[in-house]
């Protein structure tokens, strides 16, 4: 995806990064995060709990919420979604759950999930009707989870050494060989079948173990790097040892702010948009206005504010970038969001079998096969 710059929450959701690190990255990116004190916010034990990403404990996040009920709701952090599954599906008793639309089936599939009552959120009809009809948020006609939190993914390349069309063949370019820098996920099975005209969230095995698997063979001997830590490329951009790298809004913002000339492509084949959202968990023990409270929160223009503001991540309630500083906005490639949400390609659900698929074949890239 899970959210500070969305490097930081990724490897956040992976359980790769403590809040203390975050913090310390954050300060490395110029970010404070300014907060009411947590001490005033007694949690009581009857508030909502919520099981969401690191780095989405802060109060800076709850403040309608707070407004409301004087304190804070319980968050506890989980380190990834599918460790969060199994853990609610083995007893573990939370009110609302922070999955990405990726994860969508799975979650769906265990029966954990209760219907959402859109008309009982405030915040909702100034999402954008892109998300609202979002493919993998409602299932049988219920709507099962509300999108909250998102960004972009794209290539992010040096403006003064590269020439050519923006698309994500950019990431497979011999004409850089030892320039280019993708992120170490399977993301690039989606770049090699978006390149190849292929439905990049179901691509048939034949496919997958053919002209797929050849185009990640020939990227890795193209790569300067795989990188795990989005700082790690941007350094090695602004240096010009890489002039290619797989990026998302922050890094763009981070190297404008450092005068490095770069551009945030728009692939002719889409950026890519990831989506998180809330989801109300069976078997919750808080009151249901309360938790109700605690979804519209999360898609409130104060939340969106400070998600834009703070952590460099997108936001689905379109009254929130009005609260934006537009040099931000334009940083982070975001100052035309509706736009941008109807040019890109949302990210859906994979079903269970064919992520397994995409995860092996990366697996084998990596390891050399």
């Amino acid at each position: 995806m899970h959210k500070d710059p969305k490097g930081m929450v990724e490897r956040f959701r992976d359980g790769k990064l403590s809040r203390r690190q975050m913090g310390r990255m954050m300060a490395s990116f110029g970010l404070a995060v300014v907060s009411m004190p947590v001490a005033r916010l007694a949690r009581a034990a009857d508030e909502p709990l919520l099981y969401t990403w690191s780095g989405y404990d802060v109060p800076d996040l709850y403040k309608p919420y707070v407004a409301k009920h004087g304190t804070m709701p319980r968050v506890a952090i989980m380190a990834n979604q599918e460790e969060a599954l199994q853990k609610m599906l083995a007893g573990y008793v939370v009110d609302v759950g922070h999955p990405s639309v990726d994860d969508m089936i799975k979650w769906h599939d265990s029966g954990i999930l209760e219907p959402i009552d859109t008309s009982r959120l405030s915040n909702w009809p100034d999402m954008f009707p892109d998300l609202q009809n979002l493919g993998g948020t409602s299932f049988d006609g219920k709507m099962l989870m509300i999108p909250a939190d998102l960004g972009n993914a794209s290539i992010l390349y040096r403006s003064d050494l590269y020439e050519g069309e923006e698309s994500w063949a950019m990431l497979f370019d011999e004409r850089y060989k030892g320039k280019i820098s993708p992120w170490r996920q399977k993301y690039n099975v989606y770049a090699a079948a978006a390149i190849l005209g292929l439905d990049m969230f179901n691509v048939p095995d034949d496919k997958l173990r053919g002209p797929v698997l050849d185009l990640l063979r020939k990227q890795r001997d193209l790569t300067r790097f795989y990188w795990d830590d989005p700082t790690q490329a941007e350094q090695a951009m602004a240096s010009g040892e890489v002039v290619l790298m797989h990026a998302w809004n922050n890094s763009f913002s981070n190297l404008m702010g450092q005068g490095v000339p770069v551009k945030y492509a728009k692939p002719k084949e889409g950026i890519w948009t990831w989506v998180s959202g809330l989801v109300r968990v069976k078997g919750g023990t808080a009151d249901e206005k309360a938790v109700y409270d605690l979804i519209d929160d999360w898609i409130s223009p104060e939340t969106g504010q400070f998600l834009l503001s703070t952590y460099g991540l997108a936001h689905s309630n379109s009254k929130a970038y009005q609260l934006v500083d537009k040099k931000r906005l334009e940083s982070l490639a975001l100052s035309d969001p509706a736009t941008m949400l109807k040019e890109s390609t949302l990210f859906r659900p994979l079903k269970p079998e064919v992520d397994l698929r995409y995860i092996k074949l990366w697996e084998d890239v990596q390891a050399g096969l």
